[in-house]
Order: C-alpha cells, then structure tokens, then sequence
C-alpha cells in the first residue's frame, strides 16, 4: 500500500498555479516550456563535465567510432 506524502513546494505552487482551466494548447506550451527547462539544466550541466575534463569533439568523434559491447 502506497502511503501519503507531504506536497514540496514546487508541487503545491503548481498545483494553485493551475487551479484555473487551460486549453489543450496551454497545456502543451507549458509541458514544452518545462522540458525545455530540464534540456538546458542538462545541456549545462554536460558542458561543465566536459570543460573539466578537458573533452573535445574529437573525443567525442572517437567514443562514437568505439564499439564497447560484451563479445559473447
């Protein structure tokens, strides 16, 4: 049995956010908007990575070329 949790923050201001109707259009703007939100979070967080590591598109070219699969 699944037990109840408390709502974050995040959870509670979206729900009285949409505590309207929106159309099908606004829902998906706003489903967009937010993967969009979360694809730059990630983008960000991938560049920090390789700008540590000191990557370049020729690592990247070269991991693409490497076959890495268990031979069976």
């Amino acid at each position: 049995m699944r037990t109840a949790t408390k709502l974050n923050s995040m959870q509670q201001f979206m729900i009285q956010l949409f505590d309207r109707k929106v159309s099908s259009k606004q829902e998906d703007d706003i489903k967009q908007l937010l993967a969009n939100y979360f694809s730059k979070q990630i983008d960000d967080e991938m560049d920090e990575i390789w700008e540590q590591r000191g990557m370049t598109q020729k690592d990247l070219d070269n991991a693409l070329k490497t076959h890495k699969r268990t031979k069976y």
